[in-house]
């Protein structure tokens, strides 16, 4: 399921689109990373500066798309509670598949997703999910609790899994989405997840900066995202998103993302590697309160294999 409506990431992955908030001087950063990832970080640094200049969120590789589980709505970055604090809450469940090269098993799995905005004290979404891949079920629970600040949204999220053959045990992050003026946005957002003995109980860590702007009925966002495994070298990644909302609240979104990543690739298999995604997806109310939630993606992880998916969900508002 590619955590999508990260469009501003409650990152409420995954699940093919997707979707925490803390400081971090330079200096700190020095003290751990190796050379190589603090030249990543000045250049994701850069990237940022270059694009507020111009014009203008699991893994990137493995997201798992969920329409609009973060928090900002298409209306203009005004410094009032966006209205999706204010919206009705729903209950969305759905169904994706993806077909793997290289005699890989096909994988496939289930999610419920309940999301609740409780107007000025914030937003609520847990998801639930029962993920079958590498011939292994595992089962987690991903909880998400957004605020609205003058000047932003903080996004916190967290996650577990009893299973641990795949998927991460622990995860923890957090994201501010801040707004800035003439319709731009900002991202930062810091994550951690932590694997099970499987993987010799072994964490990757992900610190994530970019640009949005908002355009009419238009979306358009840029996020770069660095990570490692247990701190050592850090690789870049970047994500780029665009998205389309309708009068009626129907979305049409694409998402392309490239770079170099962990990624669980096999059992027992935590490993750093190239990858390139691509993704559209879509919400279509049918009525006023019961929608239609799809996806198509294609990604390449590595020399590994090659996987073409899908999703389908309804949504139900109340």
């Amino acid at each position: 399921m590619p955590k999508n409506e990260a469009y501003v990431s409650v990152n409420m992955q995954s699940r093919g689109l997707r979707k925490k908030g803390s400081e971090l001087h330079m200096s700190t950063i020095k003290m751990w990373l190796s050379i190589n990832q603090f030249h990543a970080y000045r250049r994701l640094i850069l990237v940022a500066v270059l694009w507020c200049f111009a014009f203008t969120p699991k893994a990137f590789s493995q997201q798992e798309p969920i329409l609009e589980t973060n928090v900002n709505s298409f209306e203009e970055l005004t410094f009032n509670r966006p209205s999706v604090f204010d919206g009705s809450s729903y209950i969305e469940a759905g169904y994706s598949f993806d077909s793997l090269t290289n005699n890989y098993a096909n994988w496939n799995s289930e999610y419920l997703n309940l999301f609740m905005p409780l107007h000025e004290k914030g937003l609520v979404n847990v998801q639930l999910q029962n993920a079958n891949r590498y011939s292994q079920s595992d089962q987690d629970i991903n909880l998400t609790y957004a605020y609205p600040f003058s000047y932003g949204i903080l996004n916190i999220n967290g996650g577990y899994s009893p299973n641990g053959h795949f998927l991460p045990q622990n995860t923890v992050g957090a994201e501010w989405d801040g707004r800035l003026p003439e319709n731009f946005g900002y991202i930062f957002g810091v994550n951690q997840k932590q694997f099970s003995s499987f993987y010799s109980n072994a964490s990757t860590n992900a610190y994530n900066l970019g640009l949005e702007k908002y355009i009419s009925n238009f979306r358009f966002a840029y996020v770069g995202s660095i990570s490692s495994i247990n701190r050592q070298q850090g690789s870049y990644a970047s994500k780029v998103q665009a998205q389309w909302v309708g009068e009626s609240n129907n979305r049409l979104g694409v998402t392309f993302a490239q770079g170099i990543e962990p990624t669980v690739v096999g059992l027992n298999q935590l490993a750093v590697i190239q990858f390139n995604y691509v993704q559209i997806d879509s919400l279509y109310w049918i009525t006023k309160d019961f929608g239609i939630t799809s996806a198509l993606w294609h990604g390449k992880e590595g020399s590994y294999y090659q996987r073409n998916g899908g999703q389908i969900g309804v949504r139900l508002n109340f």
